[in-house]
């Protein structure tokens, strides 16, 4: 069980500076990587992304790595594009009167500084790949101690359903065992009503009472959330709780309560169903922090 949402960092000295590697991920329904590389690393691009795909299934990540006090990448300015510039600019400043060619408007200009000329992805592959595994490793256990924060909130999440599922059951055979009666005397209404009282026979009053009870019965749909919930306990239990699997559950979990409170002849049922629904909701809500 992991959580989506943690930060790392590792920082390691070179020969001459330092690595240092930055990984902050929070929720995302897919993996998105945002990688920010020293342009003179950009040749690890691609090992880069694959690590880390191999660590992280889901959520949005941001990595940074930097390469600081390395004397290779010191930018060089530009002089032959300065030259050029200066050269032009002489020649027309009197006509276009235009003023002197200062630092700043030369700064500015596209291409003022070089990248540096390096064999620098070279000489870190190594050193970076060792830095990354040691980020992620930590990474990991970061989301491993964050998922185990939600732990005891899954755990009583999961007695509260359990409680109102009892309460459920003991409210379904207590309708079960009234509900044939209650219809019984609504078709009697309704035939004394239409003044066709004693036009049925009452084999047939019984049979018709019993299947409109049937019809209402709510056990089933108990006896497959019990279920539901027994298999939340067991991954709960194998620390194999996982936000898409948890959304799932949570789908069918609610599939039975929407069964159960459509089917509800008693006002403490329909109490039950809604403070279900509303832990249901708890539960799916802290399930999107998880990978």
């Amino acid at each position: 069980m992991k959580s989506m949402t943690a930060f790392a960092e590792v920082v390691q000295p070179l020969e001459t500076g330092q690595l240092r590697l930055m990984l902050r991920s929070v929720n995302h329904k897919a993996l998105d990587l945002s990688l920010r590389l020293p342009p003179a690393l950009f040749p690890m691009e691609a090992a880069i992304r694959a690590t880390v795909r191999e660590s992280a299934q889901r959520g949005k990540l941001d990595l940074t790595v930097e390469v600081l006090d390395e004397p290779s990448l010191e930018p060089r300015m530009n002089r032959a594009l300065l030259r050029s510039v200066a050269k032009v600019w002489q020649e027309d400043a009197e006509w276009l009167s235009l003023p002197p060619l200062t630092a700043e408007a030369f700064f500015r200009l596209p291409g003022a500084f070089q990248s540096p000329a390096s064999d620098l992805a070279e000489r870190m592959a190594g050193p970076v790949q060792k830095a990354l595994a040691e980020l992620l490793r930590t990474w990991n256990e970061g989301r491993c101690r964050e998922a185990e924060r939600l732990r005891p909130f899954f755990v009583d999440g999961l007695a509260r359903l359990r409680t109102l599922r009892d309460r459920l059951a003991a409210e379904a055979e207590a309708q079960a065992a009234e509900l044939p009666t209650l219809y019984r005397q609504r078709i009697e209404q309704l035939l004394e009503d239409a003044r066709l009282t004693g036009q049925l026979p009452a084999e047939r009053l019984l049979a018709e009472a019993g299947v409109l009870a049937e019809r209402q019965d709510v056990r089933e749909e108990l006896i497959r959330l019990a279920a539901h919930l027994d298999d939340f306990a067991e991954r709960l239990e194998k620390n194999r709780i996982e936000g898409k699997a948890v959304d799932v559950w949570c789908q069918e979990v609610l599939r039975e309560l929407n069964t159960t409170g459509s089917k509800c002849k008693r006002i403490d049922m329909t109490r039950a169903v809604i403070e279900a629904k509303g832990v249901l909701d708890q539960i799916r809500e802290q399930s999107a922090n998880l990978e």
